[in-house]
């Protein structure tokens, strides 16, 4: 996963992720501000020119990891590879390592890019998780390459520009509109995060030929100086809907979704704003809207409170009043703990979008979900060539004529950022060819008769290791008791899990909701060692491990592999001790003995990206108050900085010591006490504090 989705279209500002238009338009003082402000085109020119004045190998090495995370976040990944390895040469920081690693994967270059997954996976043991489904992501693309879908791909050259062009949508049958950041969009000032110009809707219209015409502005009450793009348009024609960010407003502009309509005389009105999250709508980033034919339903990604990762896609519905209701989260079938974009519901009947969660190439890839009882479900990766190992999204498809019905399955177009083409992102066209039949063999005279042979047995049917699993929730005894027990409960619904096969011949990284009582089923490899990842928003992850490894079978006999997942349920500010974790008298350092203990934390925080804890240290009461309370200090903070060690962001880390103030026995100031009795208050705990 490249993690360069922002810049790919724009959208880290622009197009549904907000953060802050406004600064993007101010000139930086110098290398650091620039990059601090995310105006990383300009940052990249400047920190090349810092790393070039200073001989010092530890300056250099930091210096050249912000000039490969600038040119990754400005979607040049081949110059973020160079800069990667840069800093790799000097750095001992593991993420360098995972950096460089995505970084090959995103341009394709698989063999070296599980060589330093690898790598970063014997150096960062807690995050062995990612490392692992990114190996298995890779093994798959190189299947993919080797046998490509029916699928011909062809840049659209005369319609892209040097520049970002996306998202194309139609009109009509032989109308196009779609996004770029080409010259000719308006305004004058650059986008600092790219070094384009703000994006625009553009408009082209096709030749009887099937050739793409000029392009034009599309409409300048919509177009402004700011960005606006992803559009999507009602059957008649007649309103649209897309994305604009940024305005003449002081404070930093939130991503939202605009629709405007058409008057008779066919000019486009002013646009209004959509109103989907009610209270919270300033704080939420919503954009790349797609109206349903029968303009009932809008689907749309967003960054809501309570979603499933970075972005996930949502829908509304028009009510019988004419009013749209509430939005609704497509859930975790389609949604995963990343990013999910760009839906469009193809003539099919299918639901197409943008993912780098599922397993995929390298970057975004294009999936396919069926519609089944109302809910959404079993997303399919399109596969190469569509997709590739670059970012890929934005799927249209476009009526086949009659005279190709029997040749041509389906055609289209769609958006990548894939090598060779003419700027950051194209516009490329796509046609599913039919398979042909081989021509029969012509028949040849019979010269003698030949005794027949016995047919050949057919072969025995294979063993089947089937993975039958349950995932459990542990909550608490009494629920508005913080301190009561844990017990095990019933089954969690919609648990999901992550299959990933671990043996080097495996390729198996599988990703299944469970059922509403928990349960979930795989088919596994032979002789296979596997990882199995349940997670569940509002919960502790855990992963356990099975295999097929010496679990023989007669053919055609099922073997069945068990497992049970049991997720621990998150409750914010109870406090979890850590065992084993001692300090010596006196002193704050992590003694090798407590490692292991910090090194399951965090584990657990890789497993749960999405929450912060406060480490906290106790003390007995023993030895003065302002004394315990800063050997406690100390002693938390050296915690926080073992796991900032491991790879964990510090915003997601807080330091507290409670000195001697909150004892969980008798034993205060002046009771005489047992040395077991002390220890009791000697702990070290965290707590959940946000989610």
């Amino acid at each position: 996963m490249l993690n360069r989705i922002a810049p790919l279209v724009l959208l880290a500002c622009l197009l549904c992720f907000g953060v802050g238009c406004k600064t993007l338009f101010q000139l930086p003082l110098d290398a650091e501000t620039a990059y601090e402000t995310k105006q990383y085109a300009v940052a990249s020119k400047l920190l090349i020119d810092k790393y070039n004045a200073t001989d010092k190998v530890s300056e250099q090495a930091d210096i050249a990891y912000k000039i490969g995370e600038s040119y990754r976040l400005s979607n040049q990944p081949s110059k973020a590879e160079q800069w990667y390895k840069k800093a790799l040469e000097y750095s001992t920081d593991t993420q360098v390592t995972l950096r460089y690693a995505q970084m090959l994967q995103g341009n394709g270059k698989y063999e070296e890019a599980m060589s330093f997954f690898k790598e970063y996976s014997l150096s960062n043991p807690s995050d062995r998780l990612r490392a692992n489904k990114a190996i298995q992501a890779c093994k798959q693309a190189k299947l993919w390459l080797k046998e490509p879908t029916t699928h011909e791909v062809q840049n659209l050259g005369a319609l892209n520009s040097n520049a970002s062009d996306f998202a194309p949508v139609f009109l009509e049958e032989d109308e196009m509109v779609f996004t770029s950041s080409r010259a000719e969009a308006m305004g004058d000032k650059e986008y600092g995060w790219t070094g384009e110009k703000h994006s625009d809707l553009f408009f082209t219209k096709q030749s009887a030929a099937g050739n793409w015409g000029t392009v034009e502005a599309f409409a300048d009450s919509i177009n402004t100086v700011y960005n606006e793009g992803t559009a999507s348009f009602t059957a008649d024609g007649k309103t649209v809907y897309f994305t604009a960010c940024g305005s003449d407003n002081d404070a930093d502009d939130y991503c939202q979704i605009y629709y405007a309509q058409r008057n008779e005389e066919g000019a486009w009105l002013l646009p209004e704003r959509l109103s989907l999250f009610d209270d919270i709508e300033e704080e939420v980033n919503t954009g790349q809207p797609y109206i349903t034919r029968d303009g009932k339903q809008l689907y749309f990604s967003a960054d809501a409170p309570g979603g499933l990762g970075d972005k996930d896609l949502y829908r509304i519905t028009m009510g019988r009043d004419g009013f749209w209701g509430m939005p609704e989260n497509l859930g975790p079938e389609i949604n995963t703990d990343a990013y999910e974009g760009f839906p469009y519901i193809a003539p099919d009947g299918r639901l197409y979008f943008a993912s780098n969660g599922h397993p995929g190439m390298g970057g975004l890839d294009i999936f396919a979900a069926e519609l089944d009882k109302k809910q959404w479900r079993n997303p399919v990766n399109l596969q190469y060539p569509i997709n590739s190992s670059a970012d890929d999204l934005s799927i249209i498809f476009q009526p086949v004529a009659p005279e190709m019905i029997d040749s041509i399955e389906a055609q289209g177009y769609f958006s990548s950022s894939r090598p060779g083409g003419k700027g950051s992102d194209d516009i490329y066209s796509f046609v599913e060819l039919i398979p042909q039949p081989e021509p029969e063999p012509i028949d040849t005279p019979v010269i003698a008769d030949v005794p027949e042979k016995d047919p050949t047995p057919p072969p025995p049917k294979p063993v089947v290791y089937e993975l039958r699993a349950v995932v459990k929730q542990k909550v608490l005894s009494n629920p508005d008791d913080l301190n009561s027990n844990l017990v095990v409960g019933g089954g969690l619904p919609q648990a999901i899990a992550q299959v990933l096969g671990l043996s080097l011949s495996s390729s198996l990284n599988k990703r299944i909701v469970a059922d509403d009582s928990g349960n979930f089923t795989a088919i596994l490899e032979p002789n296979t060692d596997y990882s199995i990842t349940a997670t569940k928003n509002g919960y502790f992850s855990q992963t356990v491990q099975v295999s097929t490894k010496g679990k023989g079978g007669q053919p055609g006999q099922t073997v069945v592999v068990n497992a049970e997942l049991i997720l621990e349920k998150i409750y914010e500010r109870r406090e979890i001790v850590l065992d084993n974790i001692y300090f010596d008298l006196d002193e704050s350092y992590i003694r090798e003995d407590a490692q292991p203990t910090l090194n399951t934390l965090a584990t657990i925080l890789f497993e749960n990206p999405t929450i912060r804890i406060e480490m906290g240290s106790h003390t007995d009461s023993r030895g003065s108050d302002s004394y315990n309370s800063r050997l406690s200090q100390e002693r938390a903070q050296s915690t926080v900085t073992y796991l900032i060690s491991k790879g964990i962001p510090q915003s997601r880390l807080v330091a507290r010591g409670y000195g001697e103030t909150q004892l969980t026995n008798e034993c205060d100031d002046g009771v005489s006490c047992s040395e077991e009795q002390h220890q009791q208050n000697r702990r070290t705990s965290f707590k959940v504090i946000g989610q």
